[in-house]
């Protein structure tokens, strides 16, 4: 079997971009190690995931995607950001602490705290994947950050009901991620990069629907 394949060729393009798997294999990991690095502060994260996703765009496009490229698009993403950058800290930080909580039975009402926490994570893990994907768009059309961001956000609420089952996907990639995780603690440094690429793959399989 060939390594290469090909994406199909959007309405307005003539010629599918041959892809090489292992060179998109690669591309993930590396990509995704620099998302985790980039979402340290937490706050950090919806643009780290943004310049990640549409890193592995410019890849899958045959556009510039060297790493300096990436920087660039992360520097261009966190203005805008910062409002759902510390929702999304405040979040993760919540999340967290219910889970260890409940780990330890420590959490009141765990029967019905724990799966709410679970679903409430995945439903906002979801969002927050759609709306980064969409960044990049919204970022095109020529809009300072924030508004970028606030249409980036309208576009992701709208496609996470529409396309539901792209929304399903997303949240097949985030239990895959746990189960990772779960399996061997180590394998979190691959976490981003499974998301983005499930981000992205999404967004493209929506955008030719």
């Amino acid at each position: 079997m060939s390594v290469m394949d090909s994406t199909t060729p959007a309405p307005n393009h003539h010629e599918p971009v041959p892809v090489n798997r292992f060179a998109l294999f690669s591309e993930t990991l590396l990509a995704g190690v620099l998302v985790l690095v980039l979402s340290i502060p937490l706050v950090t994260i919806p643009a780290a995931y943004a310049a990640g996703i549409a890193h592995l765009e410019r890849h899958l496009s045959g556009r510039d995607d060297s790493v300096r490229g990436l920087w660039g698009i992360f520097k261009a993403a966190l203005p805008g950001s910062w409002k759902l950058g510390i929702t999304t800290a405040v979040a993760a930080v919540v999340i967290v602490l219910n889970l260890l909580l409940a780990w330890v039975g420590q959490l009141p009402g765990r029967e019905v705290v724990l799966p709410a926490t679970l679903i409430l994570a995945a439903g906002a893990a979801i969002l927050l994947l759609r709306a980064a994907a969409a960044w990049s768009d919204a970022a095109g059309s020529g809009t300072d950050g924030r508004s970028a961001w606030r249409s980036a956000l309208e576009t992701a609420q709208t496609l996470s009901l529409r396309d539901w089952t792209g929304s399903l996907l997303l949240a097949a990639a985030l239990f895959g991620a746990v189960v990772f995780v779960w399996m061997l603690a180590a394998l979190f440094v691959v976490v981003p990069g499974t998301l983005i690429l499930a981000a992205a793959a999404v967004k493209l399989r929506s955008s030719r629907a």
